[in-house]
């Protein structure tokens, strides 16, 4: 063994002596720099090898001796001494060890407290141990003076390099250090401090490595383990953390952390599965908006000596929103015009839900933009859609925004709004009374008021009536003064802003007035044929309509009479009476009068009945050739009675060289017995052409639609207007009519001459044809159909024309004996004996109760009564006349009828000019007779 023994006062000395109970070398942590003061020549080297001597000179042998000798008893005494020591203080190595933690890697310090026991005593020898060894692991030999300044001493191994003992400036400060942990340094290490003159004094430190525990786990409420994201957890409620730490040693402190603040926890001990675990249970009453986004650790530490292990979670909060408000400014909205409204919420998350209301009703059909921020303070924005009405104004828009993980806290902005809008008007009385139907009577007065309803209010007002913009009316207030008829009508008003003009609904003013005659009635005109009873029609306008009461006068140019109220008929607004003309010479003039709750008609309605003449040509005639060949004329005056208007075509070769007397005299037969003519009559009414009529078209109308005409013929056209006094002469005629191509088909309506217009269809297709006295008009093309289909055809024509000849015998054979059978009309005495006296000096107006009554059953309508005149020795006998289909009347509206002996009644009437109002005829109606 090698020692390094510094003594104070002496010269250090390398020994080496062999022990066989010592193995281990001390190497010297601290050197003493002293000389020996021996006076001998020899020194000892601290580096001599193991079992090496150092020799003196020779000449010192005796010296050497003496000092080797020396050294020796005093290290042997020395020995003895511990021994001596270590036995008394045997029982000091028992005393408890002192636990002292250190963590690999680390340094740790083992105290050892070298304060003497008195004053006087002072440090003689320091040794540590480690467990039971008894060879120190390092030694302080302080017995040659200060124990600041004595020498150091460790095992030569890898602990021994990383052992220092420090002695500090306080004795009880002193302590050895051990660098570099390593997990073998763990173990028992004892101090044993001998002192001069006081009792050994040992120190036991249990050196404890320390193991770090598992990484932290944390749970929620539900026992689920949390990775990152803790929660959510909602603002005002409660928080609640559960952390659990496995292993460690010492046991591990398990902390909660936010940032540098600790969080108090509830700490406890739990076994699972056989191993600790260490748990700490964080509770927070009320989670405030603090928390939100934050980062909450867990901590386990069970020394300082090492960094404690960490966990840490981000907390996530549900906020509930703290502000909302809209911010667009309050500005007037037009009404009808979509408005963006936008509102903004802040602070909460997820995303407020903003809800809009209007008066406190959600509003619907309306669109909403929202969008979110969440790196802005979690701020939501709602763009409201507005489309406002007139019935907005004034009312509350809100905004109300709410967090649905939240039951309640909405919060809320709200603001009036202002619309702007066009009047809203309406129309009334002036002492409000909500009527929209005003009845008022000739003569008086009435006021009308508009009431509008606008933001901004009305620049200007006007009115309308019936539609029409009154002129000179701009206020509010309407004063209508006077009424008459003609201020009837539906009165509005108008109100304008500058949001635009408004129209009122209508208030209707109904005025209420006596009768008056029906317009387009005041004067009358009937053309009326000797001894046929007329029945003379007056209609008027009356408000009320009820109880309106008639009276008729009689004025023949001599004097007026009133006509008997038994002789009148009433019926509402509409009379009749019934006059039987005694000559065609006499004109009388009928005057109606009525009378109802407002008052007596002011000018009576005149009817003048003149003698009937036949009725004028038709003028202006021409040929259009549009889509279909047309021949159209203007009407004439009608001669007093009904008339209708007759074309007649002559013209070209027949369409077919059979026998044409057949088919042609079928035609004539069928249009003579609808016409009431014998067949001698036909060249009567075609004497202005060259040749028999092809075919004739009757028409009520001057307008005659040509369907039937056939391409290649040269025709000529006459038109006539007939009417019972008999037809128009000369006739109008339409000369060189050629047709270039078929016309439409066959029309069943057309009188044929020929014939007819079914038998002749095969013979070319449809076309268009002319007027006027060109070579040709229109073009056309003609498709046959082939011989054997013609044959046909011809063979079925000529069964049935030869069929309606004979039925046209025999219809004209009995007509001839009923004629010849016909009683004759009464002479007009014989009429005047049979009627009541009205006065000795004016013609009779009445005819018996009996005729009256047939005339009614025949079909007394006011605007329809048909009837067929037949005067004395009447051409459907075989007279000389042509009285026609039809009968008289008037287009005014007194209608007439006429009742003769065998109680035909006329169709219609003829108004003329206006006559005087005083019951005389004016000259412009006499010259026509």
């Amino acid at each position: 063994m090698q020692l390094l023994l510094p003594t104070s006062g002496m010269p250090t000395n390398t020994l080496e002596t062999e022990t066989p109970a010592m193995q281990t070398t001390y190497w010297p942590r601290q050197t003493g720099n002293s000389k020996s003061k021996s006076n001998t020549n020899c020194k000892c080297n601290i580096n001599t090898h193991r079992k090496s001597r150092t020799r003196c000179p020779d000449n010192g042998k005796t010296i050497w001796a003496v000092g080797f000798t020396l050294v020796l008893l005093t290290c042997l005494q020395q020995l003895k001494s511990v021994s001596a020591d270590e036995e008394s203080q045997d029982f000091q190595k028992n005393i408890p060890a002192r636990l002292v933690w250190a963590a690999l890697g680390k340094t740790v310090e083992l105290p050892c407290d070298l304060t003497p026991p008195t004053s006087q005593d002072s440090v003689k020898l320091l040794l540590w141990f480690k467990d039971t060894t008894g060879i120190p692991l390092y030694s302080l030999d302080s017995r040659g003076g200060n124990v600041k300044l004595a020498p150091h001493a460790a095992i030569a191994s890898d602990l021994g390099q990383r052992l220092f003992f420090s002695i500090g400036d306080n004795p009880k400060d002193s302590r050895l250090q051990i660098n570099d942990v390593k997990p073998e340094d763990g173990g028992v290490y004892r101090c044993r401090v001998d002192f001069f003159n006081s009792p050994t004094r040992n120190f036991r430190h249990n050196l404890t490595l320390v193991v770090p525990p598992e990484e932290p786990r944390i749970f929620d409420a539900q026992g689920k383990e949390i990775s990152q994201m803790a929660g959510p957890f909602r603002e005002g409620y409660e928080l609640f953390l559960c952390c659990q730490v496995r292993g460690g040693r010492p046991p591990p402190k398990v902390t909660w952390w936010r940032d540098d603040t600790e969080l108090i926890g509830t700490s406890h001990t739990s076994v699972e599965e056989g191993a600790t675990v260490m748990v700490n249970q964080l509770l927070i009453g009320t989670t405030t908006r603090d928390f939100y986004g934050i980062r909450i650790e867990c901590r386990a530490q069970g020394t300082r000596l090492v960094d404690p292990v960490r966990k840490d979670v981000t907390v996530q909060v549900y906020l509930k929103p703290v502000r909302v408000k809209i911010a667009t400014p309050n500005e007037l909205l037009t009404a009808g015009q979509p408005m963006p409204i936008r509102c903004e919420s802040w602070g909460s998350y997820p995303a407020a839900k903003i809800t809009w209301l209007l008066d406190g009703e959600p509003i619907r059909n309306a669109e909403v933009t929202v969008h979110s921020d969440k790196e802005d303070g979690n701020i939501t924005t709602s763009i409201l859609t507005l489309k406002v009405t007139s019935e907005n104004d004034n009312a509350e828009l809100t905004c109300r925004a709410t967090n649905p993980w939240f039951s309640g806290g909405a919060i809320e902005d709200k603001r009036i709004i202002r619309v702007a809008y066009p009047p809203t008007v309406s129309v009334h009385l002036a002492n409000e009374d909500p009527s929209r139907l005003v009845t008022r009577a000739e003569g008086q007065n009435v006021t009308f008021k508009c009431r509008a309803d606008a933001r901004p209010p009305v620049t200007s007002y006007s009115w309308f009536k019936n539609g029409m913009r009154m002129s000179g009316e701009s206020t509010e207030i309407m004063h209508l003064t006077q009424l008459e008829r003609e201020s009837a009508g539906a009165y509005a008003c108008g109100a304008t802003n500058t949001e635009g003009e408004t129209r009122s609904s209508s208030l209707t003013l109904k005025v209420q007035f006596s009768p008056r005659c029906k317009s387009g009635t005041e004067q009358t005109s009937i053309g009326a044929v000797s001894l046929h009873s007329i029945l003379v029609k007056c209609e008027v306008d009356a408000d009320p309509p009820d109880s309106v009461r008639f009276s008729w006068t009689y004025n023949n140019t001599r004097n007026v009479s009133p006509v008997l109220n038994s002789r009148i008929q009433s019926n509402g607004l509409a009379s009749t009476v019934t006059y039987l003309p005694q000559t065609d010479s006499e004109l009388i003039t009928l005057a109606c009068w009525a009378s109802n709750a407002v008052g007596r008609q002011t000018t009576p309605c005149l009817v003048h009945i003149l003698p009937a003449n036949t009725p004028e040509a038709p003028k202006a005639c021409e040929l259009r050739n549009d889509t279909v060949l047309e021949v159209v004329c203007v009407a004439g005056s009608d001669g007093g009675l009904s008339q209708y208007f007759m074309l007649e075509v002559v013209g070209g070769d027949p369409l077919y060289s059979g026998d044409p007397g057949g088919s042609a005299g079928q035609g004539r037969g069928q249009f003579s017995e609808a016409i009431g003519l014998g067949d001698n009559e036909i060249s009567t009414l075609n004497d202005q052409a060259t040749s028999a009529p092809i075919f004739r078209m009757q028409e009520n109308s001057p307008q005659f639609r040509l369907n039937n005409l056939e391409p290649g013929r040269e025709y000529q056209f006459l038109v006539y207007a007939v009417n019972a006094k008999g037809r128009s002469e000369p006739p109008v005629v339409i000369e060189n009519v050629r047709v270039a191509a078929q016309l439409g088909p066959y029309d069943e309506s057309i009188l044929s001459e020929d014939p007819t217009p079914a038998e002749t269809t095969h013979h070319g297709g449809g076309g268009v044809g002319g007027s006027g006295s060109s070579s040709g008009l229109g073009t056309g093309a003609s498709t046959g159909s082939g011989p054997e289909k013609q044959s046909t055809l011809l063979i079925l024509a000529a069964v049935v024309v030869i069929g309606a000849v004979v039925v046209t015998s025999i219809i004209v054979a009995g007509i001839v004996v009923v004629c010849r059978h016909r009683p004759r009309p009464p002479e007009p005495q014989e009429v005047r004996k049979s009627m009541r006296p009205a006065r000795n000096d004016v013609p009779s107006m009445y005819i018996e109760e009996d005729e009256l009554n047939e005339l009614e059953e025949g079909g007394g309508r006011a605007a329809d009564i048909r009837a067929r005149v037949a005067p004395p020795n009447s051409h459907l006998c075989g007279g000389g006349g042509m009285p026609m289909p039809g009968g008289v009347g008037s287009s005014g509206g007194a209608i007439v009828g006429v009742a003769g002996p065998h109680h035909y009644i006329s169709e219609s009437f003829i108004q003329y000019a206006q006559p005087s109002l005083n019951g005389t005829i004016p000259k412009s109606i006499l010259n026509k007779l």
